[in-house]
């Protein structure tokens, strides 16, 4: 009987162990094959950017912007929510667009997945003359020097119900925009230019900043 009970009591813990050892492996091979998700810039359209002095001494603007996020993990999902996009020229923020509230609501991306972010829309009046002219000064040619920065909350999901903390993470795109003019973008010299993809990076690790 004693003998029967050791033979038992062996077995469960060799089952036992069989199984952390496969959970402790499961989660490191998971873990450490983890990559940070891969923002571009892939289409922007600045159909207006005039400082008006004789009205209201203002700089008006019309910003439209295709956001491509990539998400390069095969096993593991993005969860991302409370996205905001602020756009700089000449280290000025001269508009701050809130996505998360009825405009863009958050949103899960499966592993090995790309979503478009179509058309972002960021227009109106900002600035006065003392701060707008040292972006003035940085425009070459028709082409505009503006720096896009995103703040946003990402959870990762592992599985269908294992979810990882919410963390607060930052991605800068250094973009360079023509002005477009009637659906023609045109440099200094009366040629075209046109806007070429660009490739953000991150300003704050993905997956192990604290929330």
């Amino acid at each position: 009987m004693l003998h029967g009970e050791i033979s038992c009591s062996i077995i469960l813990f060799t089952v036992g162990f069989s199984c952390l050892v496969v959970f402790v492996m499961f989660s490191f091979v998971l873990f450490c094959d983890m990559q940070e998700p891969e923002f571009s810039v892939t289409n922007a359209f600045l159909t207006q950017f005039t400082f008006d002095t004789a009205t209201d001494q203002n700089l008006h603007y019309n910003l439209t912007l295709d956001i491509t996020i990539r998400n390069p993990n095969k096993r593991v999902g993005i969860e991302y929510r409370d996205i905001q996009a602020t756009a700089m020229c000449g280290y000025k923020t001269f508009a701050l667009l809130s996505l998360g509230g009825g405009i863009l609501a958050p949103f899960y991306q499966g592993h090995e997945n790309t979503t478009v972010l179509h058309n972002l829309l960021v227009q109106g009046k900002q600035f006065e003359e003392a701060k707008i002219c040292k972006c003035k000064s940085e425009t070459v040619a028709g082409v505009y020097s503006i720096d896009l920065q995103l703040a946003l909350r990402v959870k990762a999901r592992y599985g269908m119900s294992i979810k990882g903390r919410s963390n607060k993470v930052g991605i800068l795109c250094n973009l360079l925009v023509p002005l477009t003019t009637f659906g023609t973008s045109i440099d200094g010299n009366g040629g075209e230019y046109c806007f070429n993809t660009t490739k953000c990076f991150n300003t704050k690790n993905f997956f192990l900043q604290n929330s």
